[in-house]
């Protein structure tokens, strides 16, 4: 499955995922005001993930009740694999250093990352998936200074 989901979708997705299943008024509530909304734009956000697949809806007397598809975590999963598949296999560990380096992580998360890594059986080579028509790959560059930059990103 692939998430295809603007921005804007995504927030309504977060309040979702963050109160489980819920009402327009509800979203409305968590969202309207930060984004500066109407309850229109909410309603076209929500058609929209439900012709999507993202949300399901049950009528719950006059209202409808959206709920969520697929946890955050499989989404997140999901869109992590997504913008691998959109970078060269080269360029992994890029996308990865880059991602530690920005995000706010604690020392639970750290060693969770460090037992990942620990885990992760190393690929013999990765090759270049760029696109066949060019002869050269530009992704050539130093793999041991990309290694060295996971390691202190994490320590």
């Amino acid at each position: 499955m692939k998430i295809n989901i603007s921005d804007s979708e995504m927030v309504v997705m977060r309040a979702i995922w963050t109160l489980e299943q819920a009402s327009v008024d509800q979203i409305a509530c968590q969202i309207a005001a930060s984004n500066d909304w109407s309850v229109a734009t909410i309603k076209t956000l929500l058609g929209r993930l439900v012709k999507k697949e993202m949300l399901t809806t049950t009528k719950s007397g006059r209202k409808f009740i959206y709920t969520p598809t697929m946890s955050e975590c499989e989404a997140v999963g999901l869109m992590g694999q997504e913008l691998l598949d959109k970078v060269c296999a080269k360029k992994h560990v890029n996308v990865l250093v880059n991602l530690i380096d920005d995000a706010k992580l604690t020392s639970d998360n750290l060693q969770m990352i460090r037992e990942a890594l620990a885990e992760k059986t190393p690929a013999c080579h990765v090759t270049c998936d760029c696109l066949e028509k060019f002869s050269a790959c530009t992704c050539h560059h130093d793999h041991a200074t990309d290694n060295m930059k996971v390691m202190e990103a994490i320590s």
